[in-house]
C-alpha cells in the first residue's frame, strides 16, 4: 500500500511541476513574441531590410574560383577573377 501512494504522489508532483513548467514557458513565448515583434518595428524604421548584406559572387570561367562581382574581368559575357585567368583562357590553357 505504501508503494501505491507513494507512486501516486510521485505522479501527482510530476503532473504539477509539468503544469507549471507549461505556464511559464507561455509567459516566455508570448514575451518572445512581443520582442519579436519590436524588433520588426525597429528594423522597419531603420529601414532595413532581411536581405543578405554580403556582396553578389561570381564564379571565374576559367579556374572556378568565386569571388565578389565588383572585381570580376569581363570579355565577351564571360566572367574572370584576374586578367591572368582571361589571358590563359584566350590562349586554351
Amino acid at each position: 500500500m505504501g508503494r501505491i501512494l507513494f507512486f501516486v504522489a510521485l505522479a501527482v508532483a510530476m503532473w504539477v511541476a509539468w503544469t507549471l513548467s507549461r505556464r511559464r514557458n507561455s509567459l516566455d513565448n508570448e514575451e518572445r513574441r512581443e520582442l519579436k515583434r519590436l524588433r520588426a518595428k525597429e528594423r522597419e524604421a531603420q529601414g532595413k531590410s532581411r536581405e543578405p548584406s554580403g556582396e553578389v559572387m561570381v564564379k571565374c570561367d576559367h579556374c572556378g574560383l568565386y569571388f565578389p562581382k565588383r572585381e570580376a574581368v569581363l570579355s565577351k559575357e564571360r566572367v574572370y577573377c584576374s586578367k591572368r585567368c582571361r589571358d590563359a583562357a584566350r590562349d586554351g590553357q
